[in-house]
């Protein structure tokens, strides 16, 4: 047991000395472009998150992952929606709610590189790459080049021109119909629109093609907020919901842990609980080895017995029964190996037991009358125990078997 607790130990010295290091360890940057509005990373939104109060004082900001089409059917009344992402294309479901609630009133900001689907069509509108545009393709060449983005408005009190890196800002918008009046109110400096106005209903949209501005990579240095502010201020001072639903979908782990997972302190106690869980099952399941002792086998006691009973004989004088017991031991061995019948000890006997075991009818003829004349007599001198037993060992080490 000790030494389970000893290599436990050292596993557990180990995950500490890990953990340390990794919290030691300088953080590589992050460069998912995720727009969350968590994120501190820099192409996170946390800026934006702490900037948009400024733009709506006094105003819910109600921020979640849930659907436009799942939104609608909550609100009371019509409100600003705001979305940022790489790509925007709602379902048909979305789109069709997104456009109702625009034309009873309420407003939408949607900042996204693309522009699919329902929205774009009804809208009339989709973006383009200008590097790929011959006019424009100089661009590629200038890695080094920036893009510069103005407001369209001269009453603006803000006129400033706002620099980015050209390979971040390169998208802008493509209109198809003149029917919906569209209205630039921003664009680059070659200028083609960033960011239009959308008259709908009772309402307007809108659409940006630049989200990378709202990171907190863009936000941050120089006056760039700005920007940012200036786009969001043609919103309404009204309550606004702003969905990620379409950057990161629901955000949500599949699972009743998802508040622990989540959670990051939570899911990292969560995760080292049930590691040394494991650890300790695995040591403490290895079988329980007890000390066996060892337990020394039975000795032979058979030629022990023998020799006990031999000498009893022995010192009683009783060589006749010595001599019958070694008698009826080799009549045994010739019944077992030979296949003869002992209870007849004449010539035919003796010729029979002589071919089969090899040895010569004199030696063997010898044994036998040894053994008639013992078997003739109540008793024997000890000489004659002593030459049958010669008699013996000598057949018994020249037969074969």
């Amino acid at each position: 047991m000790k030494k389970d607790w000893k290599y436990i130990l050292y596993i557990a010295a180990a995950i500490v000395i890990y953990i340390a290091f990794s919290l030691m360890a300088p953080r590589q940057l992050d460069w998912r472009i995720t727009f969350h509005r968590d994120h501190k990373i820099p192409f996170g939104g946390y800026a934006l998150s702490e900037l948009i109060h400024d733009v709506f004082p006094g105003k819910k900001i109600h921020k979640n992952n849930y659907t436009i089409y799942e939104l609608y059917d909550t609100i009371q009344r019509p409100v600003n929606f705001i979305s940022i992402s790489t790509d925007f294309s709602p379902a048909g479901d979305d789109a069709k709610a997104l456009l109702k609630n625009v034309a009873a009133g309420g407003h939408a900001f949607i900042s996204a590189h693309n522009f699919y689907g329902t929205l774009s069509d009804t809208l009339s509108i989709e973006t383009i790459d200008y590097y790929f545009e011959d006019e424009h393709r100089h661009f590629l060449s200038e890695k080094d080049d920036s893009s510069r983005l103005q407001f369209t408005n001269a009453l603006l009190p803000d006129k400033g021109v706002y620099l980015y890196p050209r390979k971040n800002i390169h998208r802008s918008f493509t209109i198809h119909s003149d029917s919906l009046k569209i209205k630039t109110v921003a664009e680059n400096d070659v200028s083609l629109p960033v960011t239009i106005i959308v008259p709908w209903g009772k309402g307007k949209f809108i659409l940006n093609c630049t989200p990378m501005a709202f990171t907190n990579a863009y936000l941050l240095p120089g006056e760039n907020h700005r920007f940012a502010a200036t786009s969001l201020s043609y919103l309404p001072v009204q309550d606004v919901i702003w969905t990620e639903y379409y950057q990161l979908g629901r955000m949500e782990a599949a699972t009743p842990l998802r508040f622990i997972l989540t959670n990051e302190p939570l899911r990292w106690a969560y995760f080292i609980t049930i590691i040394s869980l494991i650890i300790f099952m695995v040591f403490e399941a290895k079988r329980k080895q007890r000390i066996i002792p060892v337990i020394k086998p039975l000795g032979n006691t058979t030629l022990e017995f023998v020799k006990t009973i031999g000498n009893l004989y022995y010192q009683q004088g009783e060589h006749k029964a010595i001599a019958e017991k070694k008698i009826n031991y080799l009549f045994d061995q010739i019944r077992t190996r030979y296949w003869i019948n002992t209870n007849k000890l004449d010539e035919d006997f003796t010729v029979s037991l002589a071919k089969k075991s090899g040895k010569s009818q004199e030696d063997v003829r010898a044994m036998v009358m040894s053994i008639k004349n013992i078997q003739s007599q109540p008793s024997i001198a000890m000489e004659a125990l002593i030459d049958l037993n010669d008699r013996i060992e000598k057949f018994n080490k020249t037969h074969t078997a």
